[in-house]
């Protein structure tokens, strides 16, 4: 992903403050369809990277479309760099309640959070690699904890970008919007799961950017089955034998020789201890026994 906004700058002169201008909007269009913004209240809890910028961005959209935000940034401004920072100077001079998020400033975000319509976090991006902890720790846990939607930018906050991981605690989002291209972990458990519904936006990104062959990752390839034959029997499709069970287990034995016919075997063999015979096959004869039809009263089989 850094590639591809080192690409868009460099090669299509695409400005960073348009990426994150783009981001931003993005962001507000799903918060729109999803939830509606005019009359609204909103907590952007922002870090001080691009992700921050992002939310700052967002902040800024929610206004301008008559919603109320209320921003918390969590860590030092003086590290806010390039076009996020640019977006903080905006942000500053516009009728929006800005804070830093602190110790003391916790009760303060408890509060915002009771009684606003949606949080969106926009603490960390994709490149998080160590666990949470401290006072980003605490803010995340407060957004699991406080029953709202949630609306996390480009990856859910504490989730590893890379793998999946969840690094410590992450925040539970309902939906996540993400930039160029799913990332990794958004995409495997367990951060798919803290996503929610996902939104991928292209950010301006031309297609021969985005849909690249490099750019493909393949997770699993089913194997190829080959035709059937409709004309077969039973002895054209493999004989299994399956020796299994115990005396007091049969359930892994049925299922074994069972799942052999489902998946387009021919014929499946079963050598399983005496006392277990009877139960499965009775099992088997209630797999393939059509239900029985209610008689009306007084009727005779």
């Amino acid at each position: 992903m850094r590639e591809l906004d080192r690409t868009a700058v460099e090669n299509f002169a695409i400005a960073e403050e348009l990426l994150m201008e783009n981001a931003g909007l993005a962001a507000c269009s799903v918060i729109e369809t999803e939830l509606g913004i005019q009359g609204k209240r909103f907590v952007l809890i922002c870090g001080t990277g691009n992700n921050g910028g992002d939310g700052l961005v967002t902040a800024r959209k929610i206004l301008s479309m008559r919603g109320t935000a209320s921003v918390y940034i969590l860590g030092d401004k003086q590290k806010f760099k390039g076009p996020s920072k640019t977006n903080l100077e905006i942000i500053t001079r516009l009728p929006v309640v800005l804070k830093q998020l602190n110790e003391g400033s916790m009760e303060s975000l408890k509060i915002e959070m009771a009684h606003c319509d949606a949080v969106v976090d926009a603490l960390f991006g994709t490149g998080l690699s160590r666990n949470v902890e401290g006072a980003y720790l605490d803010t995340i846990q407060m957004i699991n904890r406080s029953g709202k939607k949630v609306f996390s930018i480009d990856i859910p906050s504490g989730v590893n970008g890379d793998t999946g991981r969840v690094m410590g605690e992450a925040v539970k989002a309902d939906y996540t919007i993400t930039y160029g291209v799913p990332k990794i972990g958004n995409i495997l458990y367990p951060g798919y799961d803290r996503c929610g519904k996902l939104f991928v936006s292209h950010i301006s990104f031309p297609p021969s950017h985005y849909g690249k062959e490099s750019l493909k990752i393949e997770t699993s390839t089913p194997a190829r089955l080959t035709a059937r034959d409709k004309n077969g029997h039973k002895g054209d499709f493999g004989d299994a034998l399956f020796i299994s069970g115990s005396s007091s287990y049969y359930g892994a034995p049925y299922f074994c020789a069972y799942s052999f016919l489902k998946a387009g075997g021919g014929y499946s063999r079963l050598a399983a201890p005496r006392s277990i015979i009877p139960s499965i096959a009775e099992r088997g004869a209630r797999s393939y026994l059509p239900p029985r039809r209610k008689q009306p009263p007084g009727a005779s089989r």
